[in-house]
């Protein structure tokens, strides 16, 4: 078994990788059940988020403020800049800066966060647990 703070864990980071993969093809397809199955259906979940409301969110909140959000946009586009994917055994951090772009009411447009994603490996299957957004200006 891999040492759990300096292991690489290779195999467990590529699953991490697809994973926010299928997250990105999900929000561009608006199939919110799927996006949903991603994140960890537990009282455990939680989301701090760039925009209102920013208290702690829970899996439900957190699922349909992504679904109403999502679902008003169109050509929904985005990766994961600068990512980073740290796994200590059955969880990973990930870290980026989430770049997107999108159309809202026939106007293009683009933006940028800073990502966190904490995973949990349940079952075999990795889930968000935790998500935390904030604020990114370029030099910041």
């Amino acid at each position: 078994m891999e040492d759990i703070v300096h292991g690489v864990f290779a195999a467990e980071q590529q699953q991490v990788a697809q994973r926010l993969g299928e997250v990105l093809d999900a929000v561009g397809a608006k199939d919110f059940q799927r996006l949903a199955s991603y994140h960890l259906d537990s009282p455990k979940f939680s989301k701090f988020n760039d925009n209102a409301p920013l208290e702690r969110q829970g899996v439900d909140l957190s699922n349909r403020i992504e679904q109403d959000e999502l679902g008003s946009v169109d050509n929904f586009d985005g990766e994961f800049d600068d990512l980073k994917i740290d796994v200590f055994g059955p969880l990973a951090i990930t870290t980026s800066i989430f770049r997107y772009t999108f159309e809202a009411d026939g106007q293009a447009d683009a933006a940028a966060i800073r990502a966190t994603l904490i995973f949990v490996n349940s079952g075999g299957e990795w889930l968000i647990a935790h998500e935390h957004l904030s604020p990114y200006t370029a030099g910041s």
